[in-house]
């Protein structure tokens, strides 16, 4: 696929991918899954995973295809940058892996005298990460999660469109259809309603992967729950770009308008094809005026990277919600969590609405915490960092 296809993927969001590779990667995990989940095993007997990774890099930089950044300013995200500055806090040396001249999300740090490569987020081998196996396959956590008791929204295994079809039949509408793996909400088609939009879901999907999850919706608002050593440290809510009506302006011409007047720190909403046939499963174009005080909502991607807001909320949640994650952190073993979840009113005591956990990342975007645009900045670098002082034995 040319750079321009990728490009122009609205479906991808702001983290763009090749659709074969996606759809042959899809394919490997799915085929050879069983192989990946030994050799997560293998990493808790101090990293064999470490050892090779260290003599690839060797290997690579020898061949002159490798080599190493340590200009904290070209971090290919805010959260390793968090990741990086508290490293310097602390004397570890970090770097960036550069392959062919181009920064990846893939560092080394030398940690009490020995190296070792990371990606994202420095996980120390020697902890529990047996969930790391299999959180990103979203049938198989839903289903652990429901044996356990946690709440998650009615979920189906999908493969073929004749299976889509049968279980949509029986799912509460409106409903879901996304990845089996995956994240940031690649090629997701939320509030589908009829078999015309069922079918469009289903090949918009399959552009990137054949194996698929249903789910029923879920009533509220998305936040994201981060547990690093098996306690709750952030919570915060990530609302969907939106406009309100005012009786009298478009829904193109209050984006316009909204765009013009946003804080510095959202991005723009973008006029796309993911909007437009988004906001037409609720009925609207971009030539409808929504009464007033209607909020509409403008895609299913959350947070300010798409022209949406945040809010840290961690000191105003009921207390169960820290048991509830806590307890879920222990059941997948991970030191390191992020729980994206729908509830109408997280202060609240959750066992008096329905709700439920609807993802599970295995490496967190810790910044959100740090850069959301309302209430008390958490940095969790350190937290994470700190996870090097706990033995071995523990």
């Amino acid at each position: 696929m040319s750079k321009e296809n990728i490009k122009i993927c609205s479906a991808c969001g702001t983290s763009n991918v090749n659709h074969n590779l996606m759809f042959l990667s899809s394919l490997f995990e799915e085929t050879i899954g069983k192989i990946g989940e030994i050799f997560i095993n293998l990493k808790k007997s101090q990293s064999i995973a470490n050892f090779t990774e260290k003599k690839l890099h060797k290997i690579l930089s020898i061949l002159g295809i490798t080599k190493y950044n340590n200009n904290i300013e070209k971090a290919s995200s805010l959260r390793s940058k968090l990741i990086w500055e508290e490293a310097k806090k602390r004397g570890i040396k970090m770097e960036q892996v550069v392959i062919f001249g181009r920064h990846i999300e893939q560092y080394r740090a030398i940690i009490n005298g020995k190296m070792f490569y990371f990606q994202s987020l420095p996980i120390p081998p020697w902890l529990p990460q047996d969930g790391y196996a299999w959180i990103d396959n979203k049938f198989k956590l839903f289903k652990k999660l429901s044996e356990a008791k946690i709440p998650i929204p009615k979920t189906k295994n999908i493969f073929t469109l004749k299976s889509l079809k049968e279980n949509f039949k029986i799912l509460q509408k409106p409903i879901i259809l996304k990845p089996k793996n995956g994240s940031r909400g690649r090629h997701t088609t939320t509030n589908i309603n009829t078999e015309k939009e069922l079918e469009d879901a289903f090949y918009l999907t399959r552009k990137i992967t054949p194996f698929m999850v249903a789910q029923e919706h879920l009533s509220g608002s998305v936040y994201r729950a981060t547990v690093i050593n098996y306690k709750l440290v952030g919570f915060f809510r990530a609302d969907l770009p939106s406009v309100v009506g005012d009786g009298l302006k478009t829904i193109k011409d209050l984006i316009t308008e909204k765009n013009n007047h946003k804080n510095e720190k959202i991005s723009q909403i973008l006029i796309n094809d993911e909007l437009i046939n988004f906001i037409k499963r609720q009925g609207y174009n971009l030539k409808s005026i929504p009464e007033k005080n209607l909020i509409i909502n403008l895609i299913a991607k959350t947070g300010r990277n798409y022209g949406g807001y945040t809010k840290e909320i961690l000191g105003d949640i009921h207390p169960k919600m820290h048991i509830i994650f806590e307890y879920t952190s222990r059941l997948i073993s991970a030191p390191v969590l992020g729980f994206d979840l729908i509830i109408e009113d997280p202060t609240i005591d959750p066992d008096t609405m329905k709700w439920g956990i609807i993802e599970c990342n295995s490496l967190p975007f810790i910044d959100l915490h740090y850069f959301a645009l309302e209430g008390n900045k958490i940095n969790l670098a350190p937290k994470v960092w700190d996870l090097w002082s706990i033995p071995l034995d523990q």
